[in-house]
């Protein structure tokens, strides 16, 4: 059995239970403003990154260049005229694009319009585009052809290095490629074509755009 506490004459606490009373007095007060025991945050469970996926709505076909901006894939819908239209393409479906760019090509997918020059496409399936007239994009720097043995182009598109990436004429849609040469790196657009002679590249120049 525990020791009792003895009390001195008329009630009043011996002197043990003086000597204990402000230890448990402490022991309470310790007991009562102690933190609780931590409880233990369970590890979040990581997650993929959100990306735009089919909802189900009607698909629609589009044919348009594949090119890239702001590090976004963007088709391009009549990009040689002032009406030009861009679907930002979204959602993990994206890479099935990028063999394509600087290509035309027919896409299927869900589109939500922005406005009618800027949409966003989420793309469910692409080929490249057979149509007549179908158009390219290339990127480099526009010289004089000079003296060659090919009977076609007026100039060449180079890259940074001098390689010949294609020739180039502008004569057909009136595009001044003397002034062209003027702008530093570009990007050319147009319809793109095997040569006559030789194994190069042609290109009948639509548009020509500098890069800033």
């Amino acid at each position: 059995m525990g020791q009792r506490l003895r009390f001195g004459p008329r009630g009043r606490p011996g002197r043990l239970a003086r000597l204990l009373a402000p230890v448990s007095v402490l022991l309470c007060l310790a007991a009562a403003c102690a933190p609780p025991p931590p409880t233990a945050t369970p590890t979040p469970r990581p997650t993929d990154t959100p990306v735009a996926t089919p909802t189900g709505a009607a698909l629609v076909e589009i044919e348009g260049l594949v090119m890239q901006q702001d590090g976004k894939l963007v088709i391009g819908v009549d990009w040689t005229s002032r009406s030009r239209i861009s679907y930002v393409v979204q959602g993990g479906a994206a890479e099935i694009l990028r063999p394509f760019l600087g290509e035309t090509v027919r896409a299927t997918g869900e589109v939500v319009d922005h406005s009618p020059w800027l949409k966003d496409i989420v793309v469910c399936s692409a080929v490249e585009a057979d149509s007549p007239g179908r158009l390219s994009m290339r990127t480099g720097y526009i010289k004089e052809l000079g003296v060659s043995i090919y009977m076609q182009g007026t100039h060449v598109l180079t890259d940074a290095e001098g390689a010949r990436i294609c020739l180039l004429s502008g004569r057909a849609s009136g595009v001044d490629l003397d002034a062209a040469m003027l702008k530093g790196k570009v990007t050319v657009i147009g319809t793109l074509s095997p040569t006559v002679e030789g194994d190069a590249l042609f290109m009948e120049v639509k548009l020509v755009e500098p890069i800033p």
